[in-house]
């Protein structure tokens, strides 16, 4: 069982993929396939700022997953999360095993 500070955490975390969620549905048909989009990490830090430039596509990618997150390279993970992908400037984690 998560406590109620990992609770939160995840509660952060799907706040920002939310927000992801409505941005991508704002432009995925006004902008180009390769153009990058100013997407929010999805890290556990409640004050993080820090915007991760995905394709659609790339976007698209992370979402095939309900239990995906995308955030910053270097930024906090709660235990139990995995890296699935790694590129330049973001991690894609999944949960495996977080309470």
């Amino acid at each position: 069982m998560a406590t109620s500070r990992q609770q939160r955490f995840i509660e952060n975390e799907k706040l920002f993929r939310t927000a992801n969620e409505r941005l991508h549905e704002r432009v995925e048909d006004i902008v180009e396939p390769d153009q990058p989009i100013p997407f929010l990490c999805e890290c556990i830090d409640e004050t993080c700022m820090a915007r991760i430039d995905l394709t659609p596509e790339e976007y698209e990618n992370v979402r095939s997953d309900d239990e995906h997150f995308v955030i910053a390279q270097g930024h906090p993970r709660l235990n139990g999360e995995r890296i699935v992908e790694e590129g330049d400037d973001f991690l894609i984690v999944t949960k495996e095993d977080v309470g």
